[in-house]
């Protein structure tokens, strides 16, 4: 996770005030959360559509933060609420079925067993992976949130994110693996 990623009293502060109807408190949140939102969003679903999806996220942050119980959880809250936008708008489009025959060129200098990845390798591999284990592989290699954290943001049951994280990682493993191979 990056630095500016974690709650800060500060931002426990702004939700307060943004649930009384302080706007600039609403705004300021809202500014804060974009950048880690956009990053999560665009290797998610791709930059053509995070546009969107961000705008729907901000406006349902707006409707929806007055019912938001434990302040110091609105990061996690707000990327719940990005994920299911996306994940619906991706059902819409349609690009749950798997990809075509000639995917994107990717980089193959990241290996899933040491450290972190280096983020053009990692995103490019993510177009292997089903959207469901793109969304776990992001939200807990890329914004650094334990399994625990990633399951509750995407309202699925642990087991269910520790075996989308083990088939992410699998499928992107077969992949360098048979990219090595020579033909």
């Amino acid at each position: 996770m990056h630095a500016t990623e974690f709650p800060t009293p500060d931002e426990t502060l702004l939700v307060l005030l943004a649930q009384t109807g302080d706007r600039a408190a609403l705004e300021q949140l809202l500014r804060d959360i974009h950048a880690p939102l956009r990053r999560y969003i665009t290797s998610l679903v791709g930059a053509a559509l995070a546009d969107d999806i961000l705008q729907e996220t901000a406006l349902q942050i707006f409707r929806k933060l007055h019912f938001l119980r434990e302040p110091a959880v609105f990061r996690p809250w707000t990327f719940r609420i990005a994920s299911r936008i996306a994940f619906s708008q991706l059902k819409r489009d349609r690009r749950w079925e798997p990809l075509d025959a000639a995917p994107p060129e990717p980089l193959t200098t990241f290996d899933p067993n040491i450290g972190e990845p280096p983020d053009e390798a990692f995103l490019a591999l993510l177009d292997y992976v089903s959207p469901a284990s793109r969304a776990v592989l992001l939200l807990h290699y890329q914004h650094d949130l334990s399994l625990e954290e990633t399951a509750a943001i995407l309202e699925i049951p642990i087991g269910t994110a520790k075996s989308r994280l083990h088939y992410g990682v699998s499928t992107l493993r077969n992949h360098l693996i048979s990219e090595r191979k020579p033909a």
